[in-house]
């Protein structure tokens, strides 16, 4: 169970005012003439008094706020404490929105995949309301906490320099403005705010799990205690060095993806330039120094856009695989789902067909369809395309569970249709989309269904089924969970 305070237990903290929070919002300008805001909520201090101070806020530059708070389903609770949040927000005149986490629970890992629906939710309900900009409460406390565990973690330049106060989501941007605001002047505002009744303080909830040791967070928080809020100057300092040194790499990586790495639509990546003697990585590549760790760290990104995965594998891994395929001790080493193949003097980094689901795919026809969070198909037939009866037999699965791919002839005949596949490995021409009719062949990303008719024509297959279909407008994009670069870690200096 939850407990909630009532706003009356002493703070030695000072409140944020108007003023304040508008220097803490002005490191995230410029925002439209009149800003939309969407702030999380889930009932604790920190995103009470975020949404509170950010109604203020949007209020004086004649704009909106919503509130939204996403119910996981994993607690009794949760809905009760929703609708608490609902009636507590009311009285500031701030709009409430309940989004739910629906479907099946996994078994593990169980808050990393709620925090990805959360911000998914959150994301797709700030693209249908237009909303620009999302707002999330860390503070001060839970970035030292981050630093805590990623420096015990050896995390590298990249996660010490801990979360950053700005970064962008698929349809937003996500803010942290309360990232250098300490937890006691966070419940000092709520304990300052007085009701509509003259009554002092703001409630709020306080979640038992945040005191459970068995979290790790939990474990760093005690073991912090305040020290941290004690030396919040000398922290900041430490922080804003950590930073520094982040933005440093990042600028790193990024030139080297820009020299370097290639994407083609049938998401496979090549790294040129990897083994050339004269190449600074190729002698720097198992080093800690600036090249060597850029290196790492952006091969590590190609892995995550090629494997559909959500984060990049650890770095000491990548830098490993790197050294046997320098060293030629393999030509082909397995990591983060995608096979790293060594020829010549580059790399080509292809999922593995291993790794990939292999059950088959449902489509509809007149809706979008992400198929191993890499690629997505379309399909739109005319109104008299006389497909009813067929549409929902349609289906995706890995080209490498095709009959006709593992005819010699049918993999010639691709690659005169599609040139450059012609050099590609046939592990990598496995792990294609492709579009069945039952278990007819109708299109490869890269191959409409008329050209696909050409290469079934040649490998002596079957194409009467393909007539049903030529109406069809077949779309395919290699479309990544993520971008190949993200990069512009915020630091908000102490306003």
């Amino acid at each position: 169970m939850t407990s909630r305070q009532n706003g009356s237990t002493a703070s030695s903290g000072v409140p944020l005012d108007a003023a304040s929070f508008s220097a803490l919002m002005a490191p995230f300008a410029p925002f439209e003439a009149r800003p939309r805001l969407l702030v999380a909520v889930s009932g604790g201090a920190d995103s009470m008094a975020l949404a509170i101070l950010a109604k203020r806020w949007c209020d004086d530059a004649g704009g909106e706020l919503l509130a939204v708070t996403v119910d996981h389903g994993l607690r009794a609770d949760a809905a009760d404490e929703a609708r608490w949040v609902t009636g507590q927000l009311a009285k500031y005149g701030i709009e409430h929105v309940v989004l739910s986490w629906d479907g099946p629970k996994p078994g593990a890992a169980v808050q990393e995949m709620a925090r990805a629906a959360r911000y998914r939710l959150m994301d797709e309900l700030a693209h249908k309301r237009g909303i620009l900009h999302l707002l999330v409460a860390h503070h001060f406390n839970d970035q030292a906490e981050t630093i805590t565990m990623r420096q015990n973690h050896d995390s590298g330049v990249i996660g010490q320099a801990g979360m950053s106060a700005r970064r962008n989501l698929a349809h937003c941007r996500l803010l942290r403005p309360l990232l250098t605001t300490s937890r006691c002047d966070i419940e000092a505002t709520l304990m300052a705010q007085t009701g509509t009744k003259g009554e002092a303080g703001q409630a709020w909830i306080n979640d038992p799990s945040n005191t459970n040791p068995t979290f790790e967070r939990v474990r760093t928080r005690q073991k912090l205690q305040d020290a941290a809020s004690r030396q919040r100057e000398r922290f900041l300092a430490d922080a804003g060095a950590l930073a520094a040194a982040r933005i440093v790499m990042e600028r790193a990586i990024g030139r080297f993806l820009a020299r370097h790495v290639s994407l083609d639509p049938d998401g496979v990546a090549r790294i040129d330039g990897m083994f050339a003697s004269a190449h600074p990585q190729a002698a720097l590549i198992g080093g800690e120094d600036l090249s060597g760790a850029a290196a790492a760290y952006g091969v590590g990104h190609v892995l995550r856009v090629v494997g559909g995965a959500k984060y990049p594998p650890a770095r000491d891994s990548v830098l490993h695989a790197l050294q046997l395929l320098r060293e030629k001790r393999v030509n082909r080493h397995s990591l983060g789902g995608c096979v790293l193949h060594r020829r010549e003097n580059y790399i080509l980094v292809y999922r593995e067909f291993g790794r990939m689901a292999l059950e088959a795919c449902p489509v509809n026809i007149g809706s979008a369809r992400r198929w191993d969070e890499r690629f997505e198909l379309c399909l739109e037939a005319p109104e008299n395309g006389g497909l009813a009866g067929q549409a929902g037999e349609l289906s995706i699965i890995p080209l490498g569970l095709c009959d006709p791919f593992h005819k010699r002839v049918f993999r010639n005949m691709m690659a005169q249709t599609v040139p450059f596949w012609a050099k590609r490995p046939r592990q990598a021409l496995a792990a294609l989309p492709l579009l069945q009719w039952q278990d007819q062949p109708l299109s490869v990303a890269g191959l409409e269904i008329h050209e696909l008719s050409d290469v079934l024509s040649a490998a002596g297959c079957p194409t009467d089924h393909l007539e049903l279909f030529r109406a069809i407008r077949v779309t395919w994009r290699f479309v990544p969970s993520a971008p190949l670069w993200e990069g512009g870690f915020k630091f908000v200096a102490n306003p």
